[in-house]
């Protein structure tokens, strides 16, 4: 039988992740990182399943930062590090939700052995979601709150840079080489073969990971950029020819963006089931109880 192990970043709402975990199948494990800025034990409290995994350590993640490349591969590596090994990594939110069947779910990814639920757009061909991350982000490691004095500092440094016509390159130093940047969505699954390669890249590679630190949104370019200049590109989505929105490049998992990601309620119930997505995102306690109640009546 496939073993899953699903990586879960937490910040908010422990409620809903313990829902989230009780959801999901009975035999997979959990690990889940909980922002540093958040109270663990309010989620240890709320989370009571044996299969879950807390993660010592913790990041202050900020959003678009490097911080959350470092959660992902610190989920990565505590997985990896199981005594019973896995076939699959799921990365996904503390406020997604399920919206197939655990039967259908196990059943779909028997099914693909080998393939990695992941999308990538090769960024040298999309001009305009270039834009971005041709940008320089120094400072881009600290975790400075938007608004302050120091995260202003930061902003300055950025639009001084690209006012004198300073850009990044959209390849990445990789040992003797360099290679194209891909980005997809946050919210994927890769075999374990490929994770344990990301793993060694991040951990190996400091070339690769220092153009990182400087960059927007690297959990959207990371690992993307890892797994398409790798053997597994093969096992993976190249989506070409357009610029695409994030919603596209989620293999996986349903989601809305507008000025921010919407929370689903009982009215969206229709469209998330006709999306054909694995999961949804995002859904909250107080909000989305009876979405979520209509869902796990469908799911059973």
């Amino acid at each position: 039988m496939t073993r899953i192990a699903y990586l879960i970043s937490a910040h908010t709402d422990a409620p809903h992740l313990n829902r989230l975990i009780q959801a999901l199948p009975n035999d997979a494990e959990f690990f889940i990182h909980v922002d540093a800025r958040a109270d663990i034990n309010t989620f240890k409290r709320c989370v009571t399943n044996p299969h879950a995994h807390f993660i010592e350590d913790r990041i202050n993640v900020m959003w678009g930062s490097f911080g959350q490349v470092r959660y992902q591969m610190a989920l990565i590596k505590a997985a990896l590090a199981f005594p019973d090994p896995f076939d699959y990594l799921f990365s996904i939110s503390g406020l997604d939700y399920p919206l197939w069947s655990n039967d259908k779910i196990m059943r779909y990814i028997d099914s693909v052995q080998g393939k990695n639920f992941l999308r990538a757009t090769c960024l040298t061909n999309n001009k305009e979601d270039a834009r971005l991350y041709r940008e320089y982000r120094f400072l881009n490691t600290k975790p400075w709150k938007y608004g302050t004095i120091k995260s202003k500092f930061r902003v300055a440094i950025r639009k001084l840079l690209t006012g004198m016509n300073i850009h990044k390159p959209l390849t990445v130093p990789l040992g003797n080489r360099r290679v194209p940047l891909y980005k997809g969505g946050s919210w994927w699954g890769i075999t374990r073969e490929l994770a344990q390669y990301a793993l060694s890249i991040y951990e190996k590679h400091p070339e690769f990971t220092n153009y990182f630190k400087t960059s927007f949104g690297p959990d959207e370019t990371f690992i993307h950029t890892i797994a398409l200049n790798s053997k597994f590109a093969k096992y993976c989505k190249l989506i070409e020819g357009k610029e695409l929105e994030l919603e596209e490049l989620s293999p996986l998992t349903y989601i809305e963006y507008g000025e921010e990601i919407k929370v689903f309620q009982e009215e969206d119930f229709k469209t998330l089931i006709d999306s054909g997505k694995m999961f949804c995102r995002k859904t909250k306690t107080g909000e989305s109880d009876k979405l979520l109640d209509k869902i796990d009546i469908y799911r059973k």
